[in-house]
């Protein structure tokens, strides 16, 4: 039997276990406006959202969200802005142009509380340091030389999702190539 599991079984198994990878596609990776020890800060999440298909695209459930909204924002826009907080736990996709993010009060470096948040596919950042959550905020500045439009998605329960802290910091690059 070792013989006939080691031929036949394990490769068998190796090629389901492979083509069960690649059905899955890749993991869902945000930058979150979180929050810890009562201060905002800037995390790399994974959400357990496992992929499903839908007319050949991957689709992912991010739960259920309650007044949702398009916002137009003109160039230039929070130009040496406030600390202001999440009004409500909330996606956020920027569609144009651009996000910038600062947690002003942080003893972290500055790659680590500083994000630039690009419209487009990777433009997708939840907002999650609400009053109740973190005392000093966040700074958010929309310095595209065009508007920056945004489509925001309020979570329904003002509950953060299921998340798996990734790192500190930002999402970078190689946390979302693949989405």
């Amino acid at each position: 039997m070792d013989v006939l599991a080691s031929k036949f079984f394990f490769p068998v198994l190796s090629a389901l276990f492979a083509t069960t990878a690649s059905v899955q596609g890749p993991a869902y990776n945000i930058t979150a406006i979180s929050a810890f020890n009562n201060a905002s800060r800037l995390e790399c999440w994974t959400l357990p959202s496992i992929p499903g298909s839908g007319a050949g695209a991957l689709t992912y459930d991010l739960g259920n969200f309650e007044k949702s909204f398009i916002g137009i924002l003109p160039p230039r826009t929070y130009r040496n802005a406030t600390i202001t907080h999440a009004p409500s736990i909330q996606f956020t996709i920027a569609l144009s142009g651009l996000i910038h993010i600062m947690i002003p009060n942080s003893d972290l470096p500055k790659h680590q509380s500083e994000a630039w948040i690009h419209g487009g596919k990777y433009g997708f950042v939840i907002a999650a340091d609400t009053k109740e959550r973190s005392g000093p905020g966040h700074v958010t500045e929309f310095p595209s030389d065009e508007p920056t439009w945004l489509a925001q998605f309020p979570v329904e329960g003002n509950v953060a999702p299921e998340h798996e802290l990734l790192h500190v910091g930002p999402c970078e690059m190689g946390d979302l190539v693949g989405l």
